[in-house]
């Protein structure tokens, strides 16, 4: 009996340190995950707060990307259709200007302009009085010649244009269209500095793992909730364990100091429950462990996010002073395209009524022959009139001598000289003077039968 007891007392000795052992361990997982909830429902307020704030500002530069890509679609818009404009305007000019290459002007309106300067030439006194005859005859020469030369020339309707003037426009335009490209190249650089950046916060805000919709305080609640219950089951075995130690020990020492016979069945039964209530223990040491583990994971993770939300904070505090340069070049972009639009514009429609201008030039060209063949044609009809009167007068004139002839013949030779001297008069004789002659060319059929089928042409148009 004495023996039976020494080994249900060992047993039961060793099943309580064992269980006192258990609850030591499970005594401090549970305080070290008290502290580390009291961390996570510290620290997750500020990494709400954090990850908010971070959004927020991710999302701001997410902004500027938009409004960037917005206006830099503006520009590579406004320089496509430029470009497109301009190509257009240079190809209808560059059109108009070889129409007024191949449009010679009239050898005769030549011949004229060239004598009417070299008239006025000849009639200008030079400069400080008369330089002599040798001077004079040389200056002669150098007209005669210079006459000559110009009368040979094949002289068109391009001659009259000021080609560098009309190089200066187009280049100047193509350089301002230039100007919106690099404008354009700029803004995309721009852009592409903010996306890197935009992706760089968006991998970090990726790297966060934490969903704010789960409730921490309800998670600590459940956790500790999982401890007390499990520690409490816990402290109710050790006393349960300390109990049957106890009874075991108090028998053995009964059974020591009394040989009387005892009855040991239920002792033996409760000690044969220990291995059960021990592993009782360990799975409640399991369950402590596990929670305390799951806890302490989440507090690494907070604590991990909260270093990698202060990161992105940092970064996106450095990126501030970028984010205000890179809004102000924009507004320096922005502001510099308006005023290189405005010259565009301008130049553009410079190009557009210059082209209009050589058309209209080209077409006056042709309604100068029509007005001067018409003039011309007047002019014959003025002369015809005039012949016609001329001789009408000239009739007159003889029928009036003639009448005063008999006149004199018959009565007047009666009549002394003195009594009316106008009586002798001989009758007046008109005369037909123009006021100014007419200096127009006189055009040729050739000429003229162009003209009138260009102005048909551009009538059809």
């Amino acid at each position: 009996m004495e023996q039976k007891l020494i080994v249900l007392t060992t047993v039961s000795k060793k099943a309580l340190q064992l269980g006192e052992n258990l609850c030591s361990k499970a005594d401090n997982s549970v305080k070290e995950c008290k502290v580390d909830v009291e961390n996570i429902e510290k620290i997750c307020p500020k990494l709400k707060f954090l990850w908010g704030e971070l959004e927020f500002q991710v999302q701001s530069v997410e902004k500027l990307k938009n409004f960037a890509e917005k206006q830099n679609g503006i520009l590579q818009q406004f320089y496509a259709n430029k470009e497109q404009e301009l190509t257009m305007l240079i190809n209808e000019l560059e059109n108009t200007l070889q129409n007024l290459r191949n449009k010679q002007v009239d050898i005769s309106i030549r011949e004229n302009a060239l004598a009417l300067e070299k008239s006025t030439r000849e009639n200008t006194p030079p400069r400080g009085g008369d330089l002599g005859g040798g001077k004079r005859g040389i200056e002669f020469d150098f007209i005669e010649k210079d006459y000559n030369n110009k009368i040979e020339e094949k002289i068109t309707l391009y001659d009259y244009v000021e080609e560098q003037s009309v190089q200066e426009l187009k280049d100047k335009t193509r350089e301002e269209i230039s100007v919106i490209s690099n404008y354009h190249n700029s803004s995309s650089t721009l852009i592409e500095r903010i996306k890197n950046h935009l992706l760089q916060f968006n991998e970090m805000l990726e790297n966060n793992t934490i969903s704010f919709e789960e409730s921490v305080s309800e998670f600590s609640h459940d956790k500790c909730n999982v401890l007390d219950k499990e520690t409490h089951s816990m402290a109710e075995i050790l006393v349960s364990l300390a109990r049957h130690y106890d009874q075991v020990a108090a028998a053995l020492k009964a059974c020591q100091s009394n040989a009387e016979a005892l009855d040991i069945s239920v002792l033996k039964e409760d000690t044969d429950l220990i291995p059960t209530i021990v592993e009782e223990l360990q799975e409640s040491l399991q369950k402590i462990e596990s929670t305390s583990e799951e806890v302490r994971i989440r507090n690494q993770i907070y604590q991990v996010s909260y270093e990698e939300a202060f990161k992105l904070f940092m970064e996106l505090e450095g990126f501030g002073a970028k984010m205000e340069s890179f809004i102000n070049t924009m507004k320096e972009l922005e502001a510099d395209f308006e005023k290189s639009s405005a010259f565009v514009d301008r130049y553009l429609e410079e190009l557009y009524n210059l082209n209009l201008w050589y058309e209209e030039f080209s077409k006056s060209y042709d309604y100068m022959i029509m007005e001067i063949d018409r003039r011309n044609r007047i002019k014959e009809q003025h002369e015809k009139i005039a012949e016609e009167f001329l001789a009408k007068l000239d009739g007159l004139y003889l029928e009036e001598v003639h009448q005063r002839e008999i006149f004199f013949q018959n009565q007047g030779r009666y009549l002394p000289v003195d009594l009316c001297p106008p009586i002798q008069e001989p009758p007046i004789k008109y005369d037909i003077i123009p006021q100014d002659i007419s200096r127009l060319p006189t055009i040729s059929n050739k000429t003229l039968t162009e003209a009138q089928e260009n102005l048909l042409k551009y009538r059809e148009k």
